[in-house]
């Protein structure tokens, strides 16, 4: 589904992007295309809020596989199903990636020296 090398930035299916993007706007988060972010589990898309400081802006992490595996459409059920919007609105960046037979949802953890910036 997505044109993912080793070493590479994978792309987003254009379909997925514009569902996400309208899943989010839905809830009141202007966003722009995803951008691509590792961290030392896996790699996920990340769909952030524009117009927002650094630390007030909220920020949908998908993983990579979740990406591949499910159409646009499914990945908007899961997004529902698992109550994302709400989980964003408390934790401002959260990430939604599989486990098992379901889903998890965990809030995106600080860099070092994260809560200096944004102050």
């Amino acid at each position: 589904m997505t044109g993912f090398t080793p070493g590479s930035n994978p792309q987003v299916p254009p379909e997925t992007d514009a569902a996400i993007g309208a899943w989010m706007g839905k809830h009141g988060w202007t966003v722009g295309p995803a951008r691509w972010e590792m961290d030392s589990e896996a790699g996920f898309h990340v769909w952030q809020e524009n117009g927002q400081s650094a630390g007030r802006s909220r920020a949908l992490w998908v993983s990579e596989f979740m990406i591949r595996h499910l159409l646009a459409r499914q990945l908007v059920e899961v997004l529902d199903s698992e109550e994302m919007a709400e989980e964003l609105r408390i934790n401002f960046k959260v990430r939604i990636h599989e486990r098992g037979d379901g889903y998890r949802v965990s809030v995106v953890p600080r860099r070092s020296g994260e809560w200096k910036k944004q102050e």
